[in-house]
């Protein structure tokens, strides 16, 4: 299968390095065009309807988030190409969209142009660009995309009540008692989610403090939740939660 695709970057020698890598280590890829501005680009996302876009997100007067709020419905697949920016790459990968950073190392491309393959086989709607506006927009209520098996769940960060690590797999626990096994580690979702109000309480728990019903002293300090979990503190742990469920009955 050939992978229609157009790379929007500011930067000549990004273009141009892109592309090479492209050509010599993805070869599924047809590449259409090339854009250097946001201007450019629509005109030419709208004449070639590609199936993918290589979009760099800063560029001088619009950026690339900018560039896809154009579009309503998302009929192509992005894998954003950028340089490290603290902000921008939290929100991806909140949302559970594709990235590669620069410099560009081509195993890493090689592993998002796949999983856009069998996305673009599978004809699956680009759920993730639209939860990754939406959180844009409603910072204090953001959706977390949750990849399992065989799909990519949108779940609402204040009804996870608790996440229990188990090796690469972290099964998340939700208000009403639902549960999910998702396919990352429980340290991804540690940094993730800790600015609001996740912390680790365990070695394999991560605990929503929000949902924290009482601290029970006994046995070494324990926290019953609002979906009748009880989870253990551990002992080197015990002073930071106490700590963060005080700021948080404060707030």
């Amino acid at each position: 299968m050939k992978i229609k695709s157009i790379i929007v970057d500011d930067e000549k020698h990004g273009r141009e390095n892109l592309a090479g890598i492209l050509n010599k280590y993805c070869p599924e890829v047809n590449l259409l065009g090339e854009s250097n501005s946001v201007e450019t680009a629509i005109p030419l996302i709208q004449s070639q309807n590609p199936d993918l876009v290589f979009l760099d997100i800063e560029m001088p007067k619009a950026n690339g988030f900018q560039l896809l709020e154009y579009f309503k419905d998302f009929s192509f697949e992005v894998i954003f190409v950028t340089a490290y920016d603290s902000y921008a790459i939290k929100a991806i990968r909140f949302s559970a969209a594709d990235y590669i950073l620069k410099p560009i190392n081509f195993n890493h491309l090689k592993s998002a142009v796949e999983k856009v393959a069998r996305r673009i086989q599978q004809k699956e709607e680009n759920q993730r660009i639209k939860q990754l506006f939406r959180n844009i927009r409603q910072p204090q209520n953001p959706r977390i995309g949750l990849p399992t098996t065989d799909r990519i769940e949108f779940a609402e960060v204040n009804k996870i009540v608790r996440c229990q690590g188990e090796g690469n797999y972290t099964h998340f626990y939700f208000e009403g008692n639902k549960h999910l096994l998702v396919a990352k580690t429980l340290v991804e979702f540690e940094d993730l989610l800790q600015e609001y109000s996740f912390v680790r309480v365990h070695k394999t728990h991560l605990v929503n403090l929000k949902h924290v019903v009482a601290y029970v002293k006994s046995g070494g300090g324990m926290l019953q939740l609002s979906n009748g979990n009880e989870v253990a503190v551990s002992r080197r742990r015990k002073d930071d939660v106490l700590k963060q469920l005080k700021l948080i009955s404060r707030s």
